[in-house]
């Protein structure tokens, strides 16, 4: 890792632990890039000597802030553009952002996010700095933090380390997952979502923040996924769950899978997966990932 890229991360690191409001020291930031501690030494001297940090404490100064704020709207608009305008899969988001950010000046930074709409937050629910350098009030709190039988809604998903991102991603939990928390102990954890129940380490807990239902909103029990439906029965699609992005999200829509239609399971692969479901006089084939991705609700038939 280059001088100028390990300078980056480490700003990139110190602006989220500010927004967090959680505290920095050298062991901290060292872990994060991968240092050992003289290595990290010499780089907070770096930061100082370059007036990116204050002198006496590990703090952003304003220059240094302004820099990080650009390398953490690069890093966040850029795993947004992989979420919508391409085929990458999710494990692939956040190393590929790493590694493009470095090389985004400002003006394209701006000419992505107009692009993407002007987008608050990325894919796993993170902010992202406007213009100005403004994020949304950090909100929501940790999952492990609510007793048994509460529910709530899913609003960010924190993608390090990667070996408990991928445990919530297999199970197909996205930003916007209505969840009851249904066991906790010291161990583990289980989920109830869309007619399936999940079981994780309590560690994962850690890494998924959540608010309060508005208003009116309530867990609706009939909703399933499209991958509970047995063969031969019939269910109308209610929508897709926000992690069915970009280019596959565009074909979905365009096979007809939309609010209101109805499909029957007909034909399955002797391995499970994919299975043949009849959508608007077509047979579709849908691995279980993307079954997954597709809420419905049983009607009679």
């Amino acid at each position: 890792m280059s001088e100028q890229i390990q300078i980056q991360h480490a700003l990139k690191f110190l602006a989220e632990c500010e927004y967090e409001r959680q505290e920095v020291t050298p062991e901290s930031i060292a872990a994060k890039l991968t240092l050992s501690p003289a290595e990290g030494a010499a780089l907070l001297h770096n930061l100082q000597v370059a007036e990116l940090i204050e002198p006496e404490r590990i703090r952003l100064t304003e220059s240094g802030r302004d820099y990080a704020l650009h390398v953490l709207k690069a890093h966040r608009l850029y795993e947004t553009y992989l979420a919508k305008k391409t085929g990458h899969h999710a494990s692939q988001w956040h190393k590929l952002a790493d590694e493009r950010e470095h090389e985004l000046s400002r003006q394209d930074v701006e000419k992505l996010d107009e692009e993407l709409g002007y987008p608050r937050f990325d894919p796993h629910g993170d902010p992202i700095p406007s213009s100005t350098g403004e994020m949304p009030n950090k909100r929501g709190a940790l999952l492990s933090t609510y007793p048994v039988g509460w529910v709530g809604r899913v609003i960010h998903i924190e993608d390090e380390p990667a070996h408990l991102y991928s445990r919530i991603s297999q199970a197909s939990i996205s930003t916007d997952s209505i969840i009851r928390l249904e066991k906790k102990d010291s161990l583990e954890i289980v989920l109830y979502l869309e007619g399936e129940r999940f079981s994780f380490p309590l560690e994962v807990a850690e890494k998924i923040t959540v608010v309060e239902l508005d208003a009116g909103e309530q867990l609706d029990e009939t909703v399933q996924r499209l991958s509970r439906l047995p063969i031969g029965a019939q269910a109308q699609i209610v929508g897709m769950s926000s992690l069915c992005r970009g280019l596959e999200r565009n074909r979905l829509l365009d096979l007809g899978v939309v609010p209101g239609t109805i499909t029957v399971a007909e034909l399955m692969n002797p391995s499970g997966s994919p299975v043949g479901y009849r959508i608007r006089g077509a047979c579709i084939a849908l691995r279980k990932e993307q079954a997954d991705r597709i809420r419905i609700r049983n009607v009679e038939q």
